[in-house]
């Protein structure tokens, strides 16, 4: 059976191989052709062969070939040395790639370029293509995560409160203000004994939870990434915050939770169908909320933590193979799709935020159109990092450490014992990894 399996991987990708066999020759006209590969999104695809068509037009020497996929269908590509010569990429991806010489570092590109600076990004977003001291990537598009808010129910709230108003979440709120408020926004506004309105959801993935973690002046792994200090009492001391607002205040659903009303039991829909004031999300859900909801939103950061102001940071990159052939035409390539007018389209297509900041600050700021504060989306990314914890090869460890921290919000674990654990079961996963891999 395995020696089937086997032959069956290769003759995939044999298949593979001689489907892009022409991803490595000249065309007949004398351009070279270029492979890009890119997630499989309709509007992502529509908005490529816009891109693709102006980059063929201003370097009439080159032909992009589109080829969609996830991850798993690009590292196959990269095993069978057929890979694509520009790829997107989740940041926490380059590692594994850089590691194994299947990207090229750009700092000879960026170095010779006298038309390209740095300076075009983000400077938060440039941790997260950095890879050994040197940049892997080009940041492309990503968000930081902020606080939705339902006006709506925050007016509703004071017009029944004259004497003790609640103001709208800002930049001045601190995890006190914002206890408070997920407290008083919980309701069960039909009198049936259930609340049909929560304050606010909390969140233990991984694309939630750091937050807090910082905030309170914690981190989850060490700097040198040998060592999970979950466990500190900075970390306890966050998840435990979270577990009060769940278990003892009330404000936020359980593991166990059924919203009653809800037409689906996620947190986007929650807020959208108004079972939910306050929502930490990225800016990816505007998609869904823009123009499509009967109640007015806005935005706002994060609320400060004890110690400092952070939020994380989800985000995508381009990056040039080693097997390309022509490494200067996609060192343009990649130029082209960070610059302001192919950022500008990734915007328009849905792509959250892109890391170009000029075009960022620009399409967030529009007086007059709501959402009111929807430029403090360029404004936090000063406070986002990336994820630091997160490595290809290290995801079956992760999976069960988060599904402690998940154990607290269906109240099997007190706070302290998941902390413990998810660190016993992630420095199990570290102390293999650095083993056998020699680390990330």
């Amino acid at each position: 059976m395995k020696v089937v399996v086997w032959l069956l991987i290769a003759l995939v990708l044999v298949g593979i191989a001689y489907s892009f066999s022409t991803c490595r020759a000249e065309q007949s006209d004398g351009r070279v052709e270029l492979t890009l590969f890119d997630w499989n999104w309709p509007t992502y695809n529509k908005m490529n062969r816009r891109r693709i068509a102006v980059f063929e037009d201003e370097n009439p020497d080159v032909k992009v070939r589109l080829v969609t996929g996830g991850p798993d269908k690009y590292l196959t590509m990269v095993t069978g040395n057929v890979a694509p010569d520009v790829t997107y990429t989740a940041y926490q991806d380059i590692p594994y790639y850089a590691k194994r010489d299947a990207i090229l570092s750009l700092d000879k590109f960026i170095a010779a370029d006298k038309d390209f600076s740095l300076d075009r990004f983000f400077p938060s977003v440039i941790d997260s293509v950095r890879y050994r001291g040197k940049i892997y990537a080009l940041p492309d598009t990503g968000s930081p995560v902020a606080l939705y808010y339902n006006k709506d129910l925050f007016d509703e709230y004071n017009r029944n409160h004259p004497k003790e108003p609640l103001t709208y979440p800002s930049g001045e709120w601190t995890w006190a203000d914002f206890r408070h408020a997920a407290k008083a926004l919980t309701q069960d506004r039909d009198g049936d004994g259930r609340t049909d309105v929560y304050g606010t959801t909390i969140g233990f993935s991984m694309n939630r939870f750091p937050s807090y973690i910082w905030q309170n002046g914690g981190e989850i792994i060490s700097k040198d990434q040998k060592r999970c200090l979950m466990d500190s009492p900075e970390a306890i001391e966050a998840v435990r915050w979270l577990y009060e607002i769940m278990w003892v205040d009330k404000s936020a659903p359980t593991g166990y939770t059924q919203v009653e009303g809800a037409s689906q039991q996620t947190t986007d829909i929650f807020f959208k169908e108004q079972h939910l004031a306050m929502l930490l999300s990225t800016r990816w859900p505007y998609g869904d909320l823009f123009g499509k909801t009967d109640f007015v939103w806005d935005v706002a950061p994060l609320p400060r933590g004890p110690v400092n102001r952070a939020t994380v940071f989800i985000g995508g990159s381009w990056m040039i193979s080693s097997q390309t052939h022509y490494p200067e035409k996609a060192w343009k390539l990649v130029k082209f799709l960070t610059d302001e007018y192919s950022s500008e389209l990734s915007m328009q297509a849905g792509r959250a935020l892109v890391s170009n900041r000029a075009v960022a600050k620009r399409m967030v700021n529009h007086p007059g159109t709501p959402p009111e504060h929807d430029y403090i989306w360029a404004e936090i990314m000063a406070d986002a990092r990336p994820k630091d914890f997160q490595f290809r090869g290290m995801g079956k460890y992760l999976r069960k450490a988060l599904d402690e921290l998940n154990f607290v919000s269906q109240g099997r674990r007190t706070p302290e014992e998941a902390c413990r654990n998810f660190t016993r079961i992630y420095q199990e996963g570290l102390d293999r990894f650095w083993k056998e891999e020699g680390g990330p």
